[in-house]
Formats: structure tokens, C-alpha cells, sequence
């Protein structure tokens, strides 16, 4: 009797274990964003097939590396990618990918195709791009002896060539960074090269609509929920079929803050089998209400009266435009001149600000904004200037990216204004601790940039009500479909905020939560 009992313990065992084992292999391998914020880049793997869900480019996180400049080749031979949203940290390295060799679709929503493609026209990303470049060797060695901070102009099309006089050729495939090393001065990018890269480019974005089904093979398709984040930004939900067998995977993309003026709010998924999730604030609870933001139109305000200058680094993408839409508001409640100069200093700013003035003109079937934002039909304040002048007038606002102040225009801002008592600092992004306005967030009275050590005399002001990420709460909300038995996995966060969020998401019931490793996670 024990044994006939012990054997049907066997094959139920022997079953579940079959069960378990005929069913597709998958598993999701983290490039980059597991451990850390920057770089986000995953790759879900089911049998042979795979797919890249974003190619990030990393940032400076203390200790850990932040090499941009090589691509692994499993993500060069996916089969497609799933793209969340257009920020730098997670859409970086795709023109990178592009040209080392990847040919799969890119699908994302319209938004998003839209806002790479402006941000693209400006030559982003280009730095590790890797191509027979050619140039003016005496352009080059002019600038070479002047120590010229100005910008040589890369070609790589043969259209070209007849237009660039004593033309120097690279022999080997270079990147810009690369040139940069190599001959101590800055480089750009050949508008006309690139946009006849950008005609071929367009054709390997695939617009996708929120919680259409699509099919990448026979076994996987995927649906995109509105995250909330920023314009046009998603989370994923992967479906997986074995025979008359599903399994789900969802990726959370970053998700939005709960409290935006100007983005939709995030949707919530449904209940799924493995979910990863972003956790750059995931680990807290926030102190902040909608209230902060009259707080920071006040703020504005008030230096303004007393003639100062207000410095607000920022985000290329959707933070300098609801910093902008906020001083718009500023305006009409009548806290804030009409006749204040605006300042928007960054051409890939400014770029995008332009997009979205198209769109809060001209609604799109999937609308990128709230209401609100096109009721007003339009982002921009009066006087809104996208010329530098050679000195800032008292009072003005000066608008500039990064909002890190690690590169662009705020980083040749630091040494200019950081020193001056009359200038009032906003920080409205999220900013790594190892960055200029990182350290300037933990009130450092001294910055170091290549141009020499900053005294800081000006005031700092910090506002997180603009941040597009959730804390925990507004994380709960988003997995209240979800239960005991979903199999959680938190990344893009750094390792105090990930420990936190892994005891907090035990605490709430989620007993199935782990750090996902930067490399494979076997989901089964």
C-alpha cells in the first residue's frame, strides 16, 4: 500500500516535472539596467527565437561600468525589439545596434517613432556609431592648433566627398568618441549624411497602438499599455504559446509618477506570470502632492522680483517641455511677467518642443497629452527665445540639458553661473549621484568640470514633483492586478533602492520578488 502510494507520488511528480520541461524555454537576459538605473536592455529568449526589449545607453554610477561602445552580439542576432519609450537611458544605443548589424523590426509606439526621429535629425546618439568617416584634414589641423572647442563635421556618404576639400579619410570603421581621442577636439555629424541614413532608418520603426496584439513568431506576440511615463512611452506584455499553453511576461518600461500635468496616467496591466519592474524610486514613499507645483511657480517668482537668474537643468525630452508648460501657467496665474525672457538653450530641446507643439495642435489617434494640455494648444510661454545671448539679462530663465549638468549646454553652464549669488537653481530630473547636479543635490559647495572648480554661491532648489517615476504606492496601484503568485523581478534602480523595494514588496505580499542579475534570469 505505502508503495503503490509512493508511486503515484512518482508520476505526479514525474508529470508536473514533463509538464514543466515540454513547455518553451524561456528566459530573460539583462545587458544593462539590472543592478542599476542606467542602460536598460533585456532580452527575452523563447527556444531560438529572441527579442531586445530597449538598447539603452549607460550613464556615470560610481563604481560601475559604463562602457557604451560595444554591443553584444545575441542582441545583433535577435529578431526583433520592442522599444518602451524614446529617453536616452533606454533607447541610446539603437542606432549603434542598427549599424553593428541588427535587422529586426523596431516596435514602439507612434510617439515614440516620432521623437526618436526628431532627436535623430539632431545627430543624437552618434558618438559610437562606427563608420568610414572622411573630413577636412585642414579644418581638422586648424583647430587642432587653436585647441578649438568647436565642432568638425563628419561625412560618410559619398555625395560628399567632391564638397570636402583636402579630405582626410579614417582607414578602418572609427567612431566619433574614437576620433575625439584620437585628436583631442569635438566632432559632428554631416546633416545631409544623415538624413539619408534617417530615409532608410524610418522604415525599421513599426507604430504600435496601445493594447494592439502582435505577432513576432508563431510563439510570441505582445501588447503595449500606456505607462504613463512620458509621450508615447509603454509597458510590454509578451504572450508566449506552447501548443494549447500561455505564459506572460511583462516589462514596466518606466513608468509615470501619478502626478503629471501633461502625460495621461499609467494603465494597469493584467495579471501576468513574470513581471519586471522599474524601481528608481521603488523602494520609498514619496513626499510630494500637486501642490509642489505651485510651490515651484512661486519659487520662479520670487527670483524673478528680485532680479535674479533662474536656472532650471533639464531633460532634453518631455521634462523641459512641462518645465515650460509650468512657467506658461506661471504666466497666466500672473506669478511670472509676460515680458521675463525664456531661455530654452538646447537644440535638441528645442526640437522636440516643436514636436510637441505639432501634436498639441494637431491631436494624434493615440493622444500623447492630457486634455488640458490641448485645450491650451500650446507648450510655450511668452517670450520664449532659443538664442543663447552673449550675457543673461536680470531677471530671465535660462532652460538647458542635461538635467545632470554632465554634458550639453548645462555642463558649459556650471562655471558661468553656479558661481553668481544672483542665480537660483531648479533641479527637476532625476540626476546619479556621481553627476555634477548629483553632487550639487547633496549641496556640494564645490563642482569640478574641464573648464576648472565652481564655486557654488547660488541658491538650490529642488522639486521632485516633476519626476516621471512612481514610489511605492503608485507602484502597488500599477500590480494590483497582480498576486502572491506572480514571480516579480525589480531592476532599474540602484542597490540601496532595489534592497528596500524587496523588502517592502515582501512585506505587501509579494513573496515571489527577487533583484533580477545582470545576466540570464531563467524564468522556468
Amino acid at each position: 500500500m505505502i508503495r503503490n502510494a509512493v508511486c503515484k507520488f512518482l508520476i505526479i511528480v514525474s508529470l508536473i516535472f514533463l509538464n514543466n520541461s515540454l513547455f518553451a524555454q524561456i528566459s530573460v537576459e539583462y545587458f544593462g539596467g539590472a543592478g542599476r538605473v542606467s542602460g536598460s536592455c533585456a532580452l527575452l529568449k523563447v527556444d531560438n527565437n529572441s527579442v531586445i526589449i530597449d538598447c539603452g545607453s549607460f550613464y556615470d554610477e560610481g563604481d560601475l561600468p559604463s562602457d557604451n561602445s560595444v554591443i553584444d552580439k545575441k542582441l545583433i542576432n535577435a529578431d526583433a525589439m520592442v522599444l518602451t519609450h524614446a529617453h536616452n537611458d533606454h533607447s541610446g544605443r539603437v542606432l549603434q545596434l542598427i549599424n553593428d548589424g541588427f535587422n529586426g523590426n523596431i516596435y514602439c509606439t507612434d510617439a515614440t517613432k516620432k521623437i526618436l526621429l526628431e532627436m535623430y535629425d539632431d545627430g543624437w546618439n552618434y558618438d559610437y556609431v562606427k563608420k568610414k568617416y572622411f573630413w577636412s584634414k585642414t579644418k581638422r589641423e586648424k583647430m587642432q592648433l587653436r585647441e578649438s572647442k568647436e565642432n568638425l563635421t563628419l561625412h560618410w556618404h559619398s555625395a560628399c566627398k567632391n564638397a570636402v576639400k583636402n579630405r582626410e579619410e579614417s582607414k578602418t570603421e572609427i567612431s566619433p568618441m574614437q576620433l575625439k581621442d584620437k585628436y583631442g577636439i569635438n566632432f559632428k555629424v554631416c546633416k545631409n549624411c544623415l538624413n539619408k541614413d534617417l530615409e532608410k532608418l524610418q522604415d525599421r520603426f513599426i507604430s504600435v497602438e496601445y493594447k494592439d496584439n502582435i505577432d513576432i513568431t508563431d510563439k510570441i506576440n505582445f501588447s503595449l499599455y500606456n505607462a504613463g511615463h512620458i509621450s508615447g512611452s509603454a509597458s510590454v506584455v509578451f504572450y508566449i504559446y506552447d501548443d494549447n499553453k500561455i505564459k506572460t511576461v511583462a516589462f514596466s518600461g518606466d513608468l509615470g509618477s501619478g502626478y503629471s500635468k501633461v502625460t495621461p496616467d499609467k494603465d494597469i496591466i493584467p495579471r501576468v506570470d513574470y513581471v519586471f519592474v522599474e524601481t528608481t524610486y521603488g523602494g520609498v514613499k514619496k513626499d510630494i502632492s500637486n501642490v509642489d507645483y505651485q510651490k515651484f511657480q512661486e519659487t520662479i517668482s520670487g527670483a524673478v522680483k528680485n532680479n535674479k537668474i533662474v536656472w532650471i537643468p533639464s531633460l532634453s525630452l518631455h521634462r523641459t517641455q512641462k518645465v515650460l508648460f509650468e512657467i506658461k501657467q506661471a504666466q497666466v496665474n500672473g506669478l511670472i511677467p509676460y515680458d521675463v525672457p525664456v531661455y530654452s538653450l538646447s537644440p535638441s530641446s528645442n526640437g522636440i518642443t516643436e514636436r510637441y507643439e505639432k501634436e498639441a495642435n494637431f491631436p494624434s489617434r493615440d493622444r500623447w497629452f492630457k486634455n488640458e494640455v490641448y485645450q491650451t494648444g500650446s507648450f510655450l510661454p511668452e517670450n520664449y527665445i532659443t538664442k543663447k545671448p552673449k550675457e543673461f539679462p536680470v531677471p530671465c530663465i535660462v532652460i538647458s540639458a542635461s538635467g545632470m549638468m554632465d554634458q550639453g549646454v548645462s555642463y558649459g553652464l556650471i562655471n558661468k553661473l553656479l558661481p553668481l549669488e544672483n542665480v537660483e537653481v531648479c533641479l527637476v530630473s532625476y540626476v546619479g549621484p556621481k553627476t555634477p547636479a548629483g553632487k550639487l543635490k547633496k549641496g556640494a559647495k564645490h563642482i569640478r568640470t574641464t573648464y576648472g572648480t565652481a564655486k557654488v554661491a547660488a541658491n538650490v532648489n529642488i522639486f521632485d514633483i516633476f519626476s516621471d517615476h512612481p514610489d511605492i504606492d503608485e507602484l502597488m496601484k500599477w500590480l494590483s492586478n497582480q498576486d502572491s503568485s506572480t514571480k516579480i523581478y525589480l531592476v532599474h534602480g540602484d542597490k540601496d533602492i532595489l534592497d528596500k523595494a524587496l523588502i517592502l514588496y515582501k512585506q505587501k505580499g509579494f513573496e515571489n520578488t527577487k533583484i533580477a542579475v545582470k545576466g540570464i534570469n531563467v524564468l522556468n
